[in-house]
């Protein structure tokens, strides 16, 4: 896992890479399924959450269209005070992880629709001697 130290001036360094990065290379990160883990850089204190909230705001300040409606972010603040917060982030975790795993599955069924040639089929069945016809 990434060790990632998080300096006063809000600077973040990668400690495998020996440098500064910037938050959107803890996009490429996250995209890339590379785990890491934020950490203050003088007290060792976690920060990995802030910096993933960071990573979300600028994504929405770049113009990427809204995942979470004004309507779901007051509802997860809601949440917080309810007792029903640390389940309701278990069962959105989940269903997350399962509305990913149902679109790769719809990926790669198109992808094997698009990849499915009907002239192949038919032309075996019209065809059935194949080449030897021609020689």
């Amino acid at each position: 896992m990434k060790l990632i130290k998080r300096y006063p001036n809000r600077r973040l360094y990668d400690t495998e890479l020996k440098r500064y990065i910037t938050l959107a290379d803890v996009r490429d990160y996250i995209k890339g399924y590379q785990s890491f883990e934020v950490v203050d850089s003088k007290t060792g204190d976690p920060l990995t959450r802030q910096v993933l909230l960071q990573v979300l705001t600028e994504m929405e300040s770049e113009g990427h269209a809204s995942v979470l409606t004004d309507k779901f972010l007051e509802e997860i603040i809601r949440l917080y005070d309810s007792r029903m917060s640390g389940m309701a982030g278990q069962w959105l975790e989940q269903a997350m992880v399962s509305l990913l795993g149902q679109q790769q599955q719809w990926q790669q069924e198109l992808k094997r629709m698009q990849e499915f040639n009907p002239a192949q089929v038919f032309g075996a069945f019209f065809n059935p001697m194949g080449d030897r016809d021609k020689k």
